[in-house]
């Protein structure tokens, strides 16, 4: 939501609501600053307002929630959870492919397939464990938990909503090009904000434990295992040195 606010006398914006939000926790917003958003009847109190209202019902939970966003942001743990989700649901959308007898990488060339047929299933799955656990495996290996910011388990709709943003916004929906273009997005917003576009709109937060040098070494091996796991398909033509038969294999999986 695009907002207008008063400040110092001065009218401020137009300003996202994530950005007063974030105004507010660093005290430079109050509970009585006029705000205006387009198709409001007239300037309202910041605590009046339904998406900044929250940022004034709990001041407990509010300073805990400031604490954690506050911690560095970290690039690697997101990233490496990320990988790991990629390619598991990678290897299950694949034997799915296979025990159906159905192909579906084979002879599709349209985006709007690899949206229906493959992102939203990679975005289903992901939601119903965050919604349900509040991680999924790569996020639980590495001790990432994805939380509202007064430290509840999201709902089913906020889960599926972030998601969504999550492979469309950062992911590209698996279009290379895409898929660079948000990654970095991604890093420089995350680095610069302290965390990322779809968890700072909507009032989420990331919470992460202290990695220690165990969980590092687990989250290596399991990454070996399921590239090895992923490659198994292919290890006949790879033992037999048969280029020709490899690069067939890999286009019908493409």
């Amino acid at each position: 939501m695009i907002l207008w606010i008063i400040q110092d006398g001065k009218k401020l914006g137009p300003l996202e609501d994530y950005e007063v939000r974030e105004m507010i926790r660093e005290g430079k917003v109050s509970r009585d600053t006029r705000v205006w958003h387009e198709g409001a009847d007239g300037w309202l109190s910041a605590s009046d307002l339904g998406v900044l209202a929250n940022e004034f019902a709990a001041p407990e939970e509010k300073q805990e929630a400031i604490q954690i966003r506050l911690t560095p942001f970290q690039a690697w743990p997101r990233l490496g959870a990320r990988m790991i989700d990629y390619l598991i649901y990678e290897s299950i959308l694949h034997s799915f492919s296979i025990l159906c007898g159905v192909n579906l990488w084979k002879g599709v060339d349209s985006s709007g397939w690899v949206v229906i047929g493959i992102v939203l299933p990679v975005i289903l799955m992901e939601a119903a464990m965050v919604g349900s656990l509040g991680f999924t495996p790569g996020k639980w290996l590495l001790g990432l938990r994805v939380e509202t910011l007064g430290g509840q388990r999201l709902s089913t709709g906020q889960a599926f909503v972030r998601s969504m943003r999550v492979w469309v916004l950062g992911m590209g929906m698996f279009i290379p090009l895409m898929m660079i273009i948000g990654c970095s997005m991604s890093l420089w917003f995350g680095k610069k904000k302290g965390g990322m576009l779809w968890d700072l709109q909507s009032g989420f937060q990331v919470k992460a434990e202290q990695l220690t040098p165990k969980r590092i070494a687990l989250f290596w091996v399991i990454l070996v295992v399921i590239i090895s796991i992923n490659a198994l398909p292919f290890l006949p033509e790879i033992l037999a040195g048969n280029e020709q038969a490899l690069q067939e294999k890999l286009l019908q999986k493409k």
